[in-house]
């Protein structure tokens, strides 16, 4: 009887220390699920919301007029498409990144229905205004969790 007390003891003592040497390996290893911050996705991101504000300023203040028309922003649609291209392939390329792409995908998207509108017809002020918010929205989202990830959350 004692030989079995005393190797049910030892048994005891070997689960404790590995229990401790299992709680002080992991306190010194962080397991990351989300990408760190990228500087140049902030930036291309926070130009991006600038040049799409300035796009919004200029159709609602065309509103009605004839240099509302689609053909008179084509640039614009290119240069976003290009920009938001730019910051999908930056995006994918980091590791731990899904999320981030998700958004700029879903960023790409409005953007492209945001064309089609467009070439229907020009926006009305109260449009404008709509759609601003939502694409302010969208972007926000994206520099959101980029600062997070600047701030370790």
């Amino acid at each position: 009887m004692k030989e079995v007390c005393n190797h049910s003891s030892r048994l005891s003592m070997q689960a404790f220390f590995g229990f401790l040497v299992l709680i002080f390996a992991l306190s010194g290893c962080s397991i990351t699920l989300i990408s760190s911050y990228d500087e140049n996705t902030d930036k291309a991101v926070t130009q991006l919301q600038k040049d799409f504000e300035t796009f919004f300023v200029t159709v609602d203040g065309q509103a009605g007029l004839p240099e509302c028309k689609y053909d008179n922003h084509k640039k614009f649609y290119q240069d976003s498409k290009v920009a938001i291209s730019a910051i999908a392939v930056r995006a994918k390329a980091i590791p731990k990144n899904e999320i981030s792409v998700e958004q700029v995908g879903l960023l790409e998207e409005s953007l492209l229905s945001l064309e089609k509108l467009h070439k229907i017809d020009c926006f009305s002020n109260d449009q404008v205004s709509s759609l601003r918010s939502s694409f302010n929205t969208s972007i926000t989202a994206i520099l959101k969790l980029e600062l997070a990830k600047k701030r370790g959350e």
